[in-house]
């Protein structure tokens, strides 16, 4: 029994201690008939209350297995505390060169994440991160959830 209580406080440790370099983190569902439209901008808002740290962001993509495109294109716009404007172009790779999924798969439910930005210094202040997804046609077919992550890079 003691050593039961032990593991589950080490763990309590390990899982808290993950979390406290998340400075935000966001992941919507609500995509009507799993298609992103193409008019369709996600909008994320968050703080950086701590300035002398490195930050990283990346996207999350939620899709079917067996997703019909080998990549998707996303347009991240971030506006900075100062109201200056970051642009960024992301192809996300969904397939690797022998078409297999480069996310992490589990049954239909395949997860891939990508990087935005690793080790930013961002000023202390409000961000406003917004993204669009640029597929060729009117919507993005076969999306379960997109999100941003940002975490403390506490290194």
């Amino acid at each position: 029994m003691k050593t039961i209580r032990v593991m589950a406080v080490v763990m309590l440790v390990v899982l808290s201690s993950c979390e406290q370099n998340q400075v935000y983190r966001k992941f919507e569902k609500n995509f009507k008939e799993n298609r992103w439209q193409k008019t369709d901008v996600r909008t994320y808002e968050f703080e950086i209350v701590q300035e002398a740290t490195q930050y990283n962001m990346d996207v999350h993509f939620a899709h079917v297995f067996g997703y019909q495109f080998p990549s998707v294109p996303f347009t991240v716009t971030v506006e900075n505390p100062d109201k200056t404007i970051t642009i960024k172009k992301i192809n996300l790779e969904i397939l690797d060169k022998d078409g297999k999924d480069n996310g992490d798969c589990a049954g239909d439910i395949c997860d891939l994440y990508a990087n935005v930005f690793e080790d930013a210094s961002l000023p202390v202040g409000k961000y406003k991160v917004s993204v669009s997804q640029n597929f060729e046609g009117d919507y993005l077919p076969n999306i379960l959830g997109f999100g941003i992550e940002v975490s403390a890079n506490l290194d």
